[in-house]
């Protein structure tokens, strides 16, 4: 046996990587074959259709910098005996501008409207001294120019080199030469993944911190490192990664003992069509966040991911940074074989201080998280807030394990959480998953036992979640809310759900010697059911006795769940709308829920203007919010404190309301600010 796994592994390295890839996938499948999942695509639900992104073709970026040089590339009238120095004198190809040795004071204008083949490549080119000059990559002429970089493993590569400008274009990378030969040039042929635009800080260069980016006015599509793949690589498993290789939009990434990649700017970015993750910024410091080699200052605004296959975007140990005017539609797309089919509209890991605001996430697919934006383990210090998200398969909230300070507020959720494992209408799914949650607050971590998150504050959202808005799929309606939470809010919220939310989410779970409770009732694990076995879903984990809460244990978990209105409640536990015994779930806790109608404008809608309640008197009874005992924070939330002063469309706030909109409101559809606020970028 021992001699046959020598000899396989000798074969698998003597293998192109191409068919070492289509052998690592074929491989993955096949141990993904006891979860079988149907390759349809899935349908929103309430007949919804996302909007297609548009984008646009103009030269848009204006810049006051002197340059050294400017050369120029027109693939059909430039010669690449040219200087380049001037339009006139362009050269042909980008093959013969990497044999120009770019550097800082250089500009490069690509010929717009042609398709210019091949990749751009600044590598190692920092001094010991900061440089005073740009780069600059862009366009001239009528239009956005092509980057084709099919064959390549970057549109744009920037590596160990800072103060890079990248406007104006336009890239693809769809597949290789082959499957059997993904990379054209010899010294590529050892990597398997593409990128529209990478930047990477690593331990090629001592000068390895990068500083200084600026990417605008760019449109990113149909990036695969595959030609084909006969077989969905949709993931079908918990951890299943096949290994074969992804197509990325913009990736900025410290490696290992690169130096960390500090200010950078993202605008007018469009990502359509790739087979991994949209936009991703990732470190290498600790897993908190807290030290050197991270990602630092990323501001990102006006962007669009659409049809990723993977996440839509995705922030790991990236700090002091902010989202906002931007969408997120249909991640985890499965329309093509090649794609993951999996993911978050955008999800974060290991930030500190990041702040997402007046985005739209809409249309997560595939099993595990897929929410539309979710805050995984080891943050501190992040805010989603005035975000409207809708139609995202996994749910709306998800604060997992060791977080601490982080909040959902004055959002808008339409119909999230429809994922539901045992609905025969929802078989694309396979066997492995859970069930969508609206709801999750739960001590999920890296570690064997849950732990926090600590001090959550989620306030004054808009919650539906209607039979209607779910058709044809049958909802779960889950919450997952956790005893390991150390300090939770949950106020003045609306949670506007028409079918009595299941009991299903209490889920008291025995691994590791100990309790793993993923449920609040007031009940935690005793001990493991006799003869329990493992589920694979809960990772390991086994059904479980369960006992009362003590007091100190009550007192640890903080909870301050009061003023929430609920469709389904009433002092009577019956309500007019349904006649529901007891409406709230058994175990469900509220110190003060309030009934009543928040009277929407319409609320079988899909858009936040439909979510404007009339009822002045119910929605002005909102509570103040107060700072947690457990939180020693200055303000509680590291974003402006507690006290927000507009309302989810920007209207002043008078008082104290509940949900995120005032009654009556104004509508300013800030979804829409990109096309008012399109300035073109100066500098």
């Amino acid at each position: 046996m021992k001699n046959r796994f020598l000899q396989l592994s000798l074969l698998l390295y003597l293998l192109p990587l191409g068919l070492f890839a289509q052998v690592q996938l074929e491989s993955a499948l096949k141990d993904a074959a006891n979860a079988p999942i149907i390759e349809d695509v899935p349908e929103a639900p309430n007949g919804f259709v996302f909007e297609k992104p548009t984008t646009n073709n103009k030269i848009k970026y204006k810049s006051s910098l002197k340059f050294n040089r400017t050369i120029y590339v027109d693939a059909i009238n430039g010669k690449d005996k040219n200087d380049g120095l001037s339009a006139k004198e362009a050269i042909k190809s980008l093959k013969k501008l990497g044999e120009m040795k770019l550097t800082f004071g250089d500009q490069v204008l690509l010929k717009g409207n042609q398709t210019h083949f091949g990749t751009i490549e600044l590598i190692n080119l920092n001094k010991g001294s900061k440089a005073q000059k740009k780069i600059h990559i862009g366009s001239y002429g009528k239009g956005k120019a092509t980057i084709d970089f099919k064959g390549y493993p970057t549109g744009v590569m920037i590596q160990n080199t800072s103060n890079v400008i990248v406007t104006d274009l336009k890239m693809t990378g769809n597949g290789g030469p082959s499957n059997d030969k993904l990379m054209k040039r010899p010294q590529d042929k050892f990597k398997d993944q593409r990128y529209g635009i990478r930047i990477q800080s690593d331990e090629t260069h001592k000068h390895s911190l990068m500083e200084d980016f600026v990417i605008y006015n760019v449109d990113i599509y149909d990036v695969f490192l595959l030609n084909s793949a006969e077989t969905s690589r949709a993931c079908r498993q918990w951890n299943m990664n096949d290994g074969a290789g992804w197509g990325w939009g913009v990736f900025g990434q410290v490696l290992k003992k690169g130096k960390g990649i500090n200010n950078v700017t993202v605008k007018h970015v469009t990502v359509e069509n790739v087979s991994q993750m949209g936009i991703r910024f990732k470190g290498s410091g600790k897993i908190d966040g807290s030290a050197p080699r991270n990602v630092n200052n990323v501001h990102i605004e006006y962007c669009t991911v659409y049809q990723s296959g993977g996440p839509g975007m995705q922030f790991n140990r990236c700090n002091n940074s902010h989202l906002k005017y931007s969408r997120i539609t249909e991640s985890g797309n499965r329309n093509d074989k090649r794609k993951w089919g999996r993911g978050s509209g955008m999800w974060t890991w290991g930030l500190q201080n990041f702040l997402f605001e007046y985005n739209v996430f809409e249309g997560a697919q595939g099993i595990a998280d897929c929410c539309g934006a979710h805050i995984d383990f080891n943050c501190k210090n992040v805010v989603l807030q005035n975000n409207l998200s809708r139609y995202n398969a996994g749910g709306f909230i998800e604060i997992l394990g060791l977080n601490y300070n982080c909040s959902y507020r004055y959002n808008i959720s339409v119909n999230d959480g429809w994922r539901n494992m045992k609905d025969p209408a929802q078989a694309f799914w396979g066997k492995v998953g859970t069930p969508g949650c609206i709801v999750t607050v739960n001590g999920h971590n890296h570690k064997k036992q849950y732990e926090g998150p600590y001090q959550t504050y989620i306030y004054n959202n808009t919650i539906i979640n209607t039979k209607a808005g779910n058709a044809p799929y049958k909802n779960p309606n889950v919450f997952n809310i956790s005893t390991s939470n150390e300090g939770l809010v949950m106020m003045n919220n609306i949670f506007w759900i028409d079918d009595k939310t299941t009991t299903s989410w209490s889920m008291h779970r025995w691994k590791d010697g100990a309790d793993y409770d993923a449920a609040f009732d007031f009940k935690i694990s005793k001990a493991p059911k006799p003869n329990a076995k493992p589920e694979k879903g809960f990772d390991g984990s086994v059904a479980a006795n369960i006992r009362p809460m003590n007091a100190e244990e009550l007192a640890k978990v903080e909870l301050n769940m009061r003023n929430n209105i609920y469709q389904l409640y009433n002092e009577k536990g019956k309500d007019k709308y349904t006649k529901v015994e007891n409406a709230l779930p058994k175990g469900y806790w509220d110190e003060k829920a309030l009934g009543g109608n928040p009277d929407f404008v319409n609320e079988k809608g899909s858009d936040a203007a439909d979510f404007v309640p009339k009822n002045t008197a119910l929605i002005s009874a909102g509570e103040k919010i107060e700072k947690l005992k457990s939180d020693k924070t200055e303000k509680g939330i590291y974003f402006g404190g507690l006290e927000v002063k507009t309302d989810f469309f920007g209207n002043p706030i008078k008082g104290n309301i509940i949900g995120a909109v005032v009654p009556n409101a104004k509508i300013r559809d800030w979804s829409k600010v990109m096309k008012e606020n399109d300035k073109p970028l100066e500098n």
